[in-house]
């Protein structure tokens, strides 16, 4: 999109179809999802295209995560004037070279890892989790280091955490770690997440009831994030009477999470009956295309791809075939069992 024109939800709308145009892709026809990230003209333009191609659209999982953490740690005083004091004991460790090589010399003593401190930065949260990972892991040879007369002048020992703030540390390590690696895991570009996200979403949420901390402020941590999570992904992990529910039909493809348990009983049936439904309407339609002469040669490799191959990103329905040839009967969770052969199985 050129520079110099705003960029307004209708303009951004507009380039997007201008682009597929270019390519010659047909957003009602050929697009499924568009994702992207949350902001507010990008979200407002993917609004246009849903109501004109019928588009679906889906947030940056991992930018959505980003959110939730970082609404639930700024709405948290406590916590936030924590971590700014574990930023300014790092910064301290980063600046002065005297406390730097003391440092080294108290972690051989302790026998403690020679890492040194990180330092986070705003624009990624999970970097405050590196920063307090770290830093507990520090700590002694940290305390003992700020101890020193040498490094610290009588009198000037504030950079030194409190007990109250070293334990409210150890909890916030406990209650973001699932959250890091759910972000690690999100931001991967190897493989596809879309259909992991409705069953990552309830293990997320279960996370944050598991346990209750002494510390009120990680437990209003806990509350914030929860609400956070249901509030951003609501789409994403409930099934949706009359919805594309793309997530969730991903994941009822996926041989991973086929019996869908992070669903009610009556909306799995739902979802295993809209996935029939979706089975017979391509069957049909191929069925249509031998009856007029589309179909492709029988000595020609079908490279195609139907509607749920896409939304599983899986081999062609011909390696599927390929493997009941090779009598793989095995009802069990497996790469080698295509997701419509898995169905089969299930509903014989």
């Amino acid at each position: 999109m050129p520079l110099e024109e705003r960029h307004t939800a209708g303009n951004i709308a507009s380039w997007v179809e201008l682009v597929a145009e270019k390519l010659d892709i047909s957003l009602q026809d050929n697009v499924l999802a568009i994702g992207h990230d949350s902001a507010a003209n990008v979200v407002a333009a993917l609004r246009i295209l849903q109501d004109k191609h019928v588009v679906a659209s889906h947030h940056c999982a991992s930018h959505t995560l980003q959110l939730v953490v970082n609404h639930a740690l700024e709405k948290n005083p406590m916590i936030d004037k924590t971590l700014g004091a574990a930023r300014c004991l790092v910064k301290h460790f980063k600046k002065s070279e005297l406390a730097s090589s003391k440092l080294k010399q108290k972690q051989k003593q302790w026998g403690t890892a020679e890492h040194t401190l990180i330092q986070d930065v705003p624009v990624r949260w999970n970097s405050s989790y590196y920063m307090v990972n770290r830093l507990l892991e520090q700590r002694w040879p940290v305390v003992a280091t700020l101890s020193d007369p040498e490094v610290t002048q009588r009198g000037k020992h504030y950079l030194d955490l409190k007990n109250d703030q070293w334990t409210l540390l150890e909890e916030l390590e406990q209650v973001l770690k699932p959250l890091e690696q759910a972000t690690v895991f999100l931001s991967g570009e190897a493989y596809v997440t879309i259909s992991v996200l409705p069953p990552l979403i309830e293990g997320l949420q279960k996370s944050t009831k598991k346990t209750t901390y002494e510390s009120a402020a990680v437990n209003s941590f806990q509350i914030a994030a929860e609400q956070q999570i249901k509030s951003r992904w609501e789409s994403e992990s409930a099934f949706r009477e009359g919805g594309q529910n793309g997530s969730i039909i991903a994941a009822a493809l996926d041989p991973r999470f086929h019996k869908l348990k992070f669903l009610s009983p009556e909306d799995a049936l739902k979802v295993q009956v809209r996935i029939q439904a979706l089975a017979l309407d391509i069957k049909r339609a191929k069925l249509a295309g031998i009856e007029q002469g589309h179909s492709a040669s029988p000595q020609q490799k079908n490279t195609s791809r139907s509607v749920l191959d896409t939304l599983l990103g899986s081999d062609s329905e011909g390696d599927c075939s390929n493997e009941e040839d090779n009598g793989q009967e095995d009802s069990g969770v497996s790469e080698a069992v295509g997701p419509m052969r898995m169905w089969q199985i299930e509903f014989a």
